[in-house]
């Protein structure tokens, strides 16, 4: 199965949708991939320090870069993008059959469009034959340093029989590897909760090539108090908080990393479950992803109660 809105198209006629705040830049994509500039010289590295013929995966839709203004670290990991829908699966229905040439994943083999939305960016899903549901993600500058975004499902098909459950997962491939935990809010003891941190770092020495072996590990969010979480770049946090208590936290260790390469990127993921899903009306959650100078865990449990009042007002 090949979709023809699937393609690979030049870096030069690149189609990302550019989103920014005060203080940072992203690129949204569709799910095209990007060719990097054809070289002749079939050595490994070469004169223009090029060694793949692209620079994105085909099939990667969502947030390919992120970065604050001033450090200008593209905190996405190289050919990759966060929030593309990596899994769809409803329960007691066949799902589609995804684009071959795609890279990983269900949702980034099946046909999305991008269009402008105000000073933000939306993807869009067509109902397919089989699953028929209707998907939206859109992505909104949230000033001054952070990115709100929507996430929208409409179904219109149920299993014969047996529930109606559905089950999606949404990745953050982090290109950094300062440490790959991911803190959240764990309950300890009956209306009390606790920091706790998922995954930690392989027994490995970073970036020594000699007897790695790819250690890939995933970690889930255990008796979680929110949906709210952070993870530490350097001196500053990457804040991810969502507004349904239903998506769960997690992490594997080394998500974003390649196979070839000694790095272990993490990838700060969550999962959503509906269990009993309706027809024919929109369902979904929001979230907001916030790159700030950490200060600390009360800073980022202020963010989050912040961003609560304003959905409230």
């Amino acid at each position: 199965m090949q979709y023809p809105e699937l393609r690979y198209v030049p870096e030069d006629e690149d189609r990302s949708l550019t989103i920014e705040t005060r203080d940072l830049v992203a690129k949204v994509i569709d799910n095209t991939g990007l060719l990097a500039p054809v070289v002749e010289w079939p050595a490994y590295f070469n004169p223009t320090h090029r060694f793949t013929p692209f620079t994105h995966h085909l099939g990667y839709h969502g947030i390919r870069t992120l970065y604050n203004r001033e450090e200008r670290r593209n905190l996405v990991v190289p050919f990759v993008s966060w929030l593309n829908l990596q899994t769809a699966i409803m329960d007691g229905i066949e799902p589609d059959p995804i684009d071959e040439r795609a890279a990983f994943g269900m949702g980034r083999g099946w046909p999305l469009r991008m269009e402008q939305a105000g000073r933000g960016a939306r993807l869009s899903l067509d109902p397919l034959p089989s699953m028929r549901m209707h998907y939206s993600l859109e992505i909104q500058p949230a000033e001054p340093d952070g990115l709100d975004f929507s996430v929208r499902f409409v179904f219109e098909r149920r299993p014969e029989k047996g529930s109606a459950r559905f089950r999606a997962a949404w990745p953050c491939y982090m290109n950094g590897y300062d440490d790959v935990r991911f803190f959240y809010p764990r309950r300890s003891t009956p209306g009390a909760w606790e920091w706790a941190g998922l995954g930690e770092k392989p027994r490995i020495i970073i970036g020594e090539p000699v007897h790695y072996e790819h250690d890939q590990t995933a970690y889930f969010a255990e008796e979680q108090a929110m949906p709210l979480g952070y993870g530490l770049l350097g001196k500053r946090a990457l804040i991810i908080m969502l507004s349904d208590p239903g998506v769960r936290l997690f992490v594997v260790n080394c998500g974003g990393h390649f196979f070839c390469s000694p790095v272990q990127n993490p990838a700060w993921d969550f999962q959503w479950v509906v269990e009993d899903y309706p027809l024919h009306e929109a369902t979904g959650f929001d979230g907001r992803i916030i790159y700030a100078d950490f200060q600390g865990p009360e800073q980022v449990l202020a963010r989050y109660h912040e961003w609560l009042g304003e959905r409230s007002a």
